[in-house]
């Protein structure tokens, strides 16, 4: 099976995540200082202002973004960071795994494949880096990212810009907006129920279709798109397809999908040539989504600016690396 086959689709899954005022964020100053020294260069990102935190992450093999961290105080646990969720899951076979973890109750909640029943869990304390958050609840899932034991969403850094630093392998937490560097291309940013949305560009022959995607580092893919949108603009008879696979969500449901190459995308100034892409069949496919993986997104280095409404996008030493078919 290749790596696309494998890949996981995890939907944006909320609910299981205390309002901000439950959740306190602490710091601690030294740790903070030290995180704040770490040395970059500084070729197509931001400057980062004095109260930056930088988080290091792994980009894993299948395009995710793998954080350590550190649950209840005692168990070392990988966490992917998924734009896609608001919430923070763990999956069964992590869990097992815990020191500590107590679930409370069982709760709804919503994926891909569909509403699913799964163990919940609250007052936990979660660390990453010199970062506190306590008072965390937690919901179990089946699935997270290859090598990771679950996931957490932007939602633990409300109010606050989020930059996504894929040549120096950091999120950067700024407290507000830093100066951009000027190689960024500022873009309009749509937040909606939680989930993070852009506008691109498809170019199939001699049309070029505009439409919005989200921001999905959950899924280790370039694109996803629907067949509405596909039908709407008569897409489907001149994209061929490549192959077909099925994916499984954060609790195990298929999805099935089957992977076309897209003559280009688009995103700002930024094009993307052979891209081979994704559609949803079945149910999921006559819903109205499409996204953007971590397969493309790694190809950029990206500052997400929630309060302002703002995406700024600049290419990453990964921007022309080749695609898997």
């Amino acid at each position: 099976m290749n790596r696309q086959q494998q890949s996981r689709v995890d939907a944006p899954v909320r609910g299981a995540f205390r309002e901000p005022d439950r959740v306190r964020l602490e710091c601690i100053p030294l740790l903070c200082a030290l995180v704040a020294c770490t040395g970059v260069d500084g070729r197509t990102r931001s400057e980062a202002t004095p109260a930056a935190v930088r988080i290091p992450f792994t980009l894993t093999a299948a395009d995710n973004l793998s954080i350590r961290a550190t649950l209840n105080g005692t168990d070392s646990v990988e966490l992917m960071f998924h734009t896609a969720v608001d919430s923070v899951s763990m999956t069964k076979e992590a869990i097992a795994r815990l020191s500590r973890f107590t679930a409370d109750e069982s709760i709804a909640v919503q994926s891909w494949g569909g509403t699913t029943q799964a163990r919940h869990s609250t007052g936990n304390t979660l660390q990453i880096g010199a970062q506190v958050w306590r008072d965390l609840d937690i919901t179990e899932d089946d699935n997270s990212g290859r090598g990771t034991d679950g996931k957490f969403g932007p939602s633990l850094f409300a109010g606050k810009v989020v930059e996504i630093d894929f040549d120096a392998r950091q999120l950067v937490i700024h407290a507000t907006l830093p100066a951009i560097d000027p190689r960024f291309e500022r873009l309009d940013l749509t937040c909606r129920q939680g989930l993070l949305f852009v506008t691109g560009e498809l170019g199939v022959g001699e049309g070029q279709y505009t439409t919005e995607f989200m921001l999905h580092t959950g899924f280790g893919g370039t694109a996803l798109l629907d067949e509405p949108f596909l039908r709407t603009h008569g897409l489907d008879e001149k994209l061929v397809t490549i192959s077909e696979s099925v994916l499984r969500d954060s609790y195990g449901n298929p999805v099935k999908t089957r992977k076309v190459r897209l003559p280009s995308l688009r995103l700002g100034a930024l094009t993307f040539t052979d891209v081979p892409v994704g559609i949803f069949e079945g149910a999921l496919g006559s819903q109205h989504v499409r996204l953007l993986g971590g397969g493309l997104l790694k190809r950029c280095n990206l500052i997400i600016d929630t309060e302002n409404r703002h995406l700024y996008v600049a290419p990453s030493g990964l921007k022309d690396a080749p695609f898997e078919s």
